[in-house]
């Protein structure tokens, strides 16, 4: 079942760590360099690139970054909607509940949100690389956050789907680069 399933990934990867002082280390680090408060400031940052460059609108740039802020804000109140206790088993000390992962929840919505700011760029190689970049640091996020002891399975799993539908959403809702052609006015003429 799930519980069984979350109950085993709360203490099994969390003893990796207490054999290697390093890995604890890099472990925190890393949680330290993948949660909201750095993300976010990354997607403006790149917009603000992409903006400079004249690939993308103020207006969308804007907009983009306004999706990341939300979703982080719509990530915090479901955390307190659901209330869930973290596991017992945490190598980190942190001072919200577990249900769904802050960190996954604002990972994913940021590669999302990146990943489409990636596609106004021109060059190929630049273009694959960053998104291969920002989906290998969603999954290191991902995995840290069992690592650490701090989330379940469950936590971050959901973390990653409400991230990436908030992002998808707001994308839809307020695309990067409207439509080329709008569609023809309809005739007034009788």
């Amino acid at each position: 079942t799930l519980r069984e399933l979350d109950e085993g990934s709360a203490s099994g990867p969390t003893a990796v760590l207490a054999d290697h002082d390093r890995l604890g280390t890099a472990a925190h680090v890393w949680a330290a360099l993948s949660g909201p408060w750095v993300v976010h400031p990354l997607v403006a940052i790149w917009a603000g690139v992409l903006v400079a460059r004249r690939r993308l609108t103020l207006r969308a740039a804007v907009v983009t970054v306004a999706v990341g802020v939300l979703g982080w804000a719509l990530g915090a109140v479901c955390k307190e909607i659901v209330d869930r206790p973290r596991p017992s088993v945490a190598l980190a000390e942190v001072g919200s509940w577990s249900y769904p992962s802050g960190h996954a929840t604002n990972a994913a919505l940021g590669a999302v949100l990146l990943i489409a700011l990636l596609t106004l760029v021109a060059t190929v190689w630049i273009r694959w690389g960053a998104t291969l970049l920002v989906v290998v640091a969603t999954a290191l996020t991902a995995a840290d956050r069992i690592v650490l002891g701090v989330h379940y399975v469950s936590d971050v799993a959901a973390g990653l789907v409400l991230g990436s539908a908030l992002a998808l959403v707001g994308l839809r809702c307020f695309p990067l680069r409207p439509d080329a052609d709008p569609p023809p006015a309809a005739s007034t003429s009788p």
